[in-house]
């Protein structure tokens, strides 16, 4: 599991690499500089949906975020649950299930979101997601609609640029597996939220 120090100096890399300020990426992204700041300092630890908007603030996905240092890959792969990233924000939990490699098209993580999750962001991806509930009982949440319900067994499709805010307002662990179509949107593997 990544901590905040090696996210916070990951993410102050990527901003100066590409020669933004504290400023610049916190208009670029909506997250206020002094969060931005203590993020950076490994004094803060952003929300998973928080730090999605941050790297397509950079014009980074998730992936090449959290890129392994070897890049390639033979005709199979086989990713062990030793070596994936994971990244969990107290009420979500997030397993990227496989590496930033050349040939692998493909975004999956399995998540987990904890009972009664507190804090439920509005987000919209780049790419159409879709994703099937293991257990427990998924809510989307979409503006101005009635919530959805997505129970164990069922599966869901979610358009690129569909505003909607995921949560579990059960009582128990919700898991479901997630797919990136990265054939669907214009940045493909992002993870992140739509064009501004």
């Amino acid at each position: 599991m990544l901590n905040p120090g090696d996210i916070g100096r990951r993410i102050r890399e990527l901003r100066q690499d590409r020669e933004l300020s504290l400023r610049a990426l916190a208009q670029k992204s909506g997250v206020a500089v002094s969060f931005l700041s203590k993020v950076e300092a490994g004094r803060g630890s952003p929300t998973l949906v928080t730090l999605l908007k941050i790297l397509e603030a950079l014009n980074c996905t998730a992936p090449e975020f959290f890129a392994a240092p070897d890049n390639r890959m033979g005709d199979v792969l086989v990713q062990r649950q030793a070596d994936m990233k994971i990244l969990d924000d107290g009420d979500k939990l997030w397993r990227y299930l496989f590496p930033n490699v050349a040939g692998v098209k493909a975004v999956m993580t399995y998540e987990e979101y904890r009972p009664r999750t507190r804090h439920v962001e509005t987000e919209q991806h780049t790419a159409d997601i879709c994703g099937v509930v293991l257990a427990g009982t998924l809510t989307l949440e979409l503006p101005g609609e009635d919530a959805v319900t997505v129970n164990a067994g069922d599966s869901f499709y979610i358009r690129a640029g569909t505003p909607h805010a995921a949560a579990n307002r059960g009582g128990k662990l919700l898991r479901l597996v997630v797919a990136e179509l990265s054939h669907t949107g214009a940045r493909p593997l992002t993870r992140g939220r739509a064009g501004k």
